[in-house]
């Protein structure tokens, strides 16, 4: 069904006496509207709108503070986005946004923030303080049973995951799959049927704690994915304590996302259910020594429990580290460390492809930056669980450029596992549901040495990990140029996106270069604007250094790529 954009700002989310108003106004004759989101599950029939007029429809509905994604629903059967608000969500999957701020007001994002003009999230709010592991690092993703079928697995191919330069491993869930309902041989692992206890086709504690310890002597961090609002629907607790979760009128469990008949919904408001999952969470962090946890949909989860657990987990480790699968400002404030960023995936494509000009991405980014509390930390990727394969969805080529990217802004990167040499069997996390590894032996050699040579400069810059970014004033054609740091030890990185040579800005010249996947440039020589930029390549650059300082640089760099 197609929706006229109308981005008139009366008929846009805005507070209202008892709650949230919202407007929708369509052609004559339709049957129903609903509006579906975060705030309700997105199921899309039980906050219906009334025709108050021919073609609008409107109601006001209780709306908690934070981030929601929204959609109306026509007919029953058209999903829409709402055609009144112009703010489209960053996550790749196409729904409208508002955030509503402590005082019910609601704020939508009009591309238009900036540091001049910064957005009242930013001016009022600041993020709390981010553990330095989990700021500076690169995240890496990993499905234990894809990525080295067992915990031992895994401890087998540390050695190149240290070798890559992650700081971070995130662990999909390790707990036992529930059974009924199963989708697959092997079920949603995001279907938890203990919560207190590991999958045994993993391997047992013994092994888990090897690994660990694996990990913690090379200097990395595990953060450990736990499933939010949900348990399998033949999750243990449901038969010790059916009040805990969400019941149909005759008492059956269910979740209230649709298509997931195989969950059981967790209600909240349930001390005693709070009470069980922090000792849960608390018990794997003490016995285990685990650094933190990726929560799954906590964009549906109360705020407020979130800050609870924050708060519970400090107590046995001050340095934990959360991450929140959403893109809600308000879990910067008292709850997680990151916050999702995947707008950057897309703008980069449609830069390549003409769609959009440099301008366009440092507005967008711009407004991202300015528009959330100050110093935020966002986790930027190109792909992740739900999205399939980077290389897929740019190309190899210009999937190396966009990894230039991802790897030098500001953000904590994200990587998914295989992403880094352009494995080709994974999809997205329903590759899970069925026996599956990752294809290591369709190993693309080149961009691996790109990841580590980029991931590299990133652990020795502090720059490119803490440096603040400034895009450069001058911007090539289908090219970005950007400064990330300050006074000598800042660095210009120059990204060229389009499928034709692009040049270099003049602010290049006289620079060292650092790195370059262009072969017209070489790593310790003097950067010369004159020779251009090749098609989907990257530079980065520094103020020159000592000769020794520059001789140990290139060292390293030789010793990354071998």
């Amino acid at each position: 069904m197609n929706q006229p954009e109308q981005h008139q700002p009366a008929l846009r989310p805005h507070k209202s006496a008892g709650g949230i108003r919202f407007t929708f106004d369509g052609a004559p004759g339709l049957r129903s509207v609903a509006v579906a989101g975060t705030f309700n599950s997105w199921v899309g029939d039980d906050r219906p709108l009334r025709q108050i007029a021919p073609g609008r429809w409107q109601t006001t509905l209780p709306v908690a503070t934070g981030r929601h994604l929204y959609k109306y629903v026509v007919d029953g059967r058209h999903w829409i986005l709402d055609p009144a608000n112009p703010w489209v969500s960053e996550d790749g999957q196409n729904n409208s946004s508002f955030t509503v701020d402590g005082d019910g007001e609601v704020f939508i994002r009009s591309g238009h923030a900036n540091a001049q003009h910064p957005g009242p999230l930013y001016l009022r709010h600041k993020a709390l303080p981010s553990p330095a592991w989990l700021a500076d690092g690169v995240v890496y993703q990993l499905s234990v049973r894809a990525f080295g079928a067992t915990f031992a697995g895994v401890q087998a191919r540390l050695d190149h995951l240290a070798a890559l330069g992650v700081g971070v491993i995130w662990m999909m869930p390790i707990h036992p799959v529930g059974i009924d309902g199963r989708l697959g041989t092997l079920g949603d692992p995001y279907a938890v049927r203990d919560f207190g206890a590991i999958d045994p086709a993993l391997g047992d504690a013994a092994a888990l704690r090897a690994l660990v310890d694996a990990i913690h002597a090379r200097g990395m961090r595990l953060v450990l994915d736990w499933t939010l609002n949900r348990a399998s629907v033949d999750n243990i607790l449901v038969a010790q304590h059916p009040d805990w979760f969400t019941r149909r009128a005759g008492g059956a469990p269910f979740y209230a996302v649709p298509n997931r008949a195989y969950f059981a919904g967790l209600d909240f408001s349930r001390p005693d259910l709070r009470a069980h999952l922090l000792g849960a969470m608390r018990q794997w962090v003490a016995e285990f020594d685990i650094d933190g946890f990726r929560f799954d949909d906590s964009d549906i989860t109360p705020l407020d429990f979130l800050v609870e657990i924050r708060e519970s987990l400090r107590q046995i480790r001050p340095d934990i580290g959360l991450i929140s699968q959403a893109y809600d400002e308000f879990h910067h404030l008292a709850a997680c460390d990151l916050t999702y960023e995947g707008g950057t995936r897309d703008l980069i494509l449609a830069l390549a492809g003409g769609r959009a000009a440099p301008a366009d991405f440092i507005r967008q980014w711009q407004d991202a930056a300015y528009s959330f509390p100050r110093d935020a930390l966002r986790m930027r990727w190109l792909e992740e669980k739900e999205q399939g394969r980077a290389w897929r969805h740019y190309g190899p080529a210009l999937h190396l450029a966009a990894a230039a990217i991802l790897l030098t802004v500001d953000g904590v990167p994200h990587l998914m596992m295989g992403q880094e040499f352009n494995e080709p069997l994974w999809r997205d996390w329903r590759s899970l549901f069925e026996p599956f590894s990752l294809d290591w032996s369709a190993f693309d050699a080149p961009t691996l040495k790109h990841y580590q040579c980029l991931i590299g400069l990133r652990n020795r810059h502090p720059a490119l990990r803490q440096g603040k970014l400034e895009f450069a004033a001058e911007q090539p054609d289908g090219a970005l140029a950007y400064w990330r740091g300050s006074g000598a030890a800042r660095i210009l990185v120059v990204v060229n996106l389009s499928a034709r040579a692009a040049r270099l800005p003049a602010c290049a010249h006289g620079l060292q270069c650092l790195y370059t996947s262009d072969r017209g440039h070489q790593a310790g020589e003097r950067v010369d604007p004159a020779r251009g930029l090749a098609a989907h390549v990257c530079l980065l650059a520094q103020a020159a250094q000592a000769k020794q300082q520059l001789g140990a640089h290139v060292m390293r760099l030789q010793n990354d790529v071998k």
